[in-house]
């Protein structure tokens, strides 16, 4: 096959574009391995899945749960509601639902950089 010369819009340029085949070893319609591959199009390859493994068994659970619980499943460390940390939480938003300005944050002006800054 030939390269095909075209001229491009700018004058003095001219651009080469290949129509070589494509690289790579050919395919043989009629090797064993493509005999394989069509009879069975579809056909699942590799190793098979063992239903009594940990990881499917913990698939199973986990589908279960989404099932029982409406499509979502819960991942994590479940929260504590009776933590500091989860009543200082449901605190500050009872006042931000109460429109309380609530400051976050250090103060302005605090530190060691403002009073260098005199």
């Amino acid at each position: 096959m030939e390269n095909v010369v075209f001229t491009s819009q700018i004058e003095g340029v001219e651009v080469v574009f290949s129509t070589k085949a494509q690289q790579g070893r050919p395919v043989d319609p009629n090797s064993a391995r493509q005999q394989r591959l069509k009879s069975a199009p579809g056909k699942r390859t590799g190793r098979k899945i063992n239903p009594n493994s940990a990881r499917q068994q913990r698939l199973a659970e986990m589908e279960a749960r989404k099932e029982a619980n409406g499509g979502e499943v819960k991942r994590g460390r479940p929260a504590n509601p009776n933590s500091a940390r989860q009543k200082a939480i449901a605190e500050r938003q009872s006042l931000l639902d109460a429109g309380v300005v609530v400051k976050r944050g250090r103060p302005v002006g605090s530190g060691k950089k403002a009073e260098d800054q005199k």
